[in-house]
């Protein structure tokens, strides 16, 4: 690649004139339009590329947005991330992607790193568990962060100052339930979830909602986790210690997922003799025939990777996508689950 040394020696000119040109610092220090325009044709005949790291330095931004996730297996936070590469690169930008593991601590170190190297924002794909260890020590970092200039994005529920584009969890396991309730089905249990942690118990609360006002009991186990294991678990229990209920509302597509697999190895018929549902939309519930309530989570990356793109634009905070319920193999009206 060609240096700077050798477009100033080709335009004839100093290496301080030739960086201004070409580096953007013309206006501060006047350069005629012949020496630009010299300065251009060398550099175009030299084949120049600008030092990313030196624009980054000038400019104290990168063309990187930052992506901190909580858990990179999960099909739900890949939709994500897969929205903010899809739309970041729309704008020339790269993503570099840090997987969390659902740990404060580990999200406060990568969070210092990606600053380091002065991303143009980060995005954090999942939500906190309140009263989990380094919470509240993440959260005045990233406090202090955002004052002091860096863009910072949450796609779920936070308990720091960031700009927020999030998804009105508690209404989507509402409706869902709502839609369990409409096919007859009065025992509807509910499963999933972890402690503490806000996008799971903002779901929790919109079932329990939902239940209270069609005067039907509320049920809610499971609460060990997010993922396909943690849902069979559940399942094993349900079916082990109680008589199964008439529907099951899963707190997202992956436990749904591991609550049918152990249903249909014990030998039940779905929907037949219960009908399952979960939250996210996920191809992994499609795979399935899953009834769900889709999350638009590639639209939603793609909007926190386009409003720090366009930092110097309008600072209006986009508004969440809409949700939509799909209706899929494994629910069906009472009367036929029976």
């Amino acid at each position: 690649m060609a240096t700077l040394r050798e477009i100033a020696e080709l335009a004839s000119v100093s290496v301080a004139t030739a960086s201004r040109v070409l580096n953007g610092s013309a206006e501060k220090h006047p350069v005629s339009q012949d020496v630009r325009a010299s300065v251009r044709a060398a550099a175009d005949t030299l084949g120049y590329t600008p030092s990313a790291t030196a624009q980054a330095l000038k400019q104290q931004r990168s063309k990187i947005i930052g992506v901190i996730a909580s858990d990179i297996l999960d099909p739900y936070f890949a939709e994500m991330t897969r929205g903010i590469e899809i739309e970041a690169a729309k704008f020339g930008y790269v993503t570099i992607l840090a997987n969390a593991n659902r740990d404060p601590e580990q999200e406060r170190t990568k969070f210092r790193v990606l600053r380091e190297h002065q991303v143009s924002g980060i995005v954090f794909c999942g939500s906190d568990i309140e009263g989990s260890p380094g919470t509240a020590q993440l959260a005045r970092e990233v406090n202090l962060a955002v004052r002091a200039g860096t863009r910072v994005v949450a796609l779920a529920p936070r308990g720091f100052d960031s700009t927020k584009i999030v998804i009105d969890n508690a209404a989507t396991a509402y409706e869902l339930t709502q839609y369990m309730l409409s096919l007859g089905h009065r025992k509807i249990a509910f499963i999933g979830g972890i402690p503490g942690l806000s996008a799971a118990e903002q779901r929790i609360v919109g079932y329990r909602d939902a239940m209270f006002e069609a005067q039907a009991p509320a049920q809610v186990l499971g609460l060990t986790g997010m993922s396909q294991e943690s849902g069979k678990r559940a399942a094993e229990e349900l079916t082990a210690s109680t008589q199964l209920p008439d529907a099951i509302v899963c707190t997202n597509d992956e436990v749904a997922v591991g609550v049918l697999a152990h249903l249909w190895t014990a030998g039940y018929k779905i929907p037949e003799d219960v009908s399952v549902a979960g939250i996210g939309g996920t191809r992994g519930g499609a795979v399935f025939g899953l009834t769900t309530m889709t999350l638009p989570l590639v639209e939603l990356g793609g909007l926190a990777a386009r409003y720090i793109a366009t930092a110097g634009g309008s600072s209006d905070v986009p508004a969440p996508p809409s949700f939509e319920l799909h209706i899929g193999s494994t629910s069906a009206p009472r009367g036929q689950s029976d």
